[in-house]
């Protein structure tokens, strides 16, 4: 089975494959979880969206894109999974944000979109599931020069969270995942020159089990915030230890002179007409 193949099948919203929340009936619920702190981080960083063009990479049926769309953002939701755009079409319909969100299905390794279009370009556990050395090199095409790309990625050594992914997780995942360490940083700061990020989820990570376990969005809030005031001073005094968080927040920054590395040999520019960022 590809990759393509099994996220067209898999229509659960949450991406476990199993039967989660319908989106359409808990749409503010499903929002209220997704803005949790390493998203809230990268809004930050990003800064005000307000009449901007944001392409929302494998935004699949993820509720980010309306979040961006709500701060103002002209949202283009790019997924490889043309179901799954179907079922973001409806959603961004449902929110009331149908003229401030487009979809459309497409490749991280070969977007259908004009060179230098988009102010911000955004993932959420994407990029794990690329070629991400083409998927570097496509999203500094895309972006406008001095356009930022925002991404939150899992790393790969949390024990709690590698227990999960040997004993529990979909066993697909094994052999269309990569999980984010150094090297793969190095590869998407590659054609930027410079990246900035910050490790998140240390001691917190098992507050998600409010959220995937047995769901419950106050437990979920009141156990984040406790155990995120735990880890945050562990995190300060023993650096170190960023390397077993859960989850990575990156920020790049598209050079103003348009400036990149050459091409590797064998890389091609996506073929057939480009379609503007609208």
């Amino acid at each position: 089975m590809t990759s393509r193949t099994y996220w067209n099948q898999n229509l659960d919203a949450e991406n476990l494959s199993r039967r989660g929340p319908d989106p359409f009936e808990r749409l503010d619920e499903a929002i209220a979880f997704a803005s949790t702190p390493e998203f809230e981080w990268l809004r930050r960083q990003v800064g005000d969206v307000s009449g901007r063009r944001l392409v929302d990479l494998g935004g699949g049926m993820g509720v980010h894109g309306l979040i961006w769309a709500r701060s103002g953002a002209r949202v283009v939701v790019a997924d490889a999974a043309l179901e799954r755009m179907r079922v973001m079409r409806r959603l961004a319909e449902r929110a009331g944000l149908g003229e401030r969100v487009a979809c459309v299905a497409a490749r991280a390794e070969e977007m259908p979109f004009a060179a230098n279009c988009a102010d911000v370009v955004f993932t959420k556990s994407v990029l794990i599931h690329t070629d991400l050395p083409r998927a570097a090199r496509e999203i500094h095409r895309v972006l406008k020069r001095g356009g930022k790309g925002a991404f939150i990625e899992p790393l790969d050594r949390n024990p709690i969270i590698r227990l999960y992914r040997r004993f529990f997780a979909p066993r697909i995942w094994k052999s269309i995942t990569r999980y984010f360490d150094a090297k793969a940083m190095a590869e998407l700061r590659r054609p930027f020159g410079r990246l900035r990020w910050k490790p998140f989820y240390l001691l917190s990570a098992g507050s998600f089990f409010w959220q995937y376990g047995w769901r419950s969005l106050p437990r979920f809030r009141r156990s984040l915030r406790r155990w995120r005031r735990a880890e945050i001073p562990v995190l300060r005094r023993f650096p170190a230890l960023e390397r077993w968080a859960w989850f990575a927040s990156m920020v790049v920054t598209k050079a103003r002179d348009g400036g990149s590395a050459a091409p590797p040999a064998g890389f091609r520019r996506p073929s057939g007409r480009h379609l503007g960022c609208k």
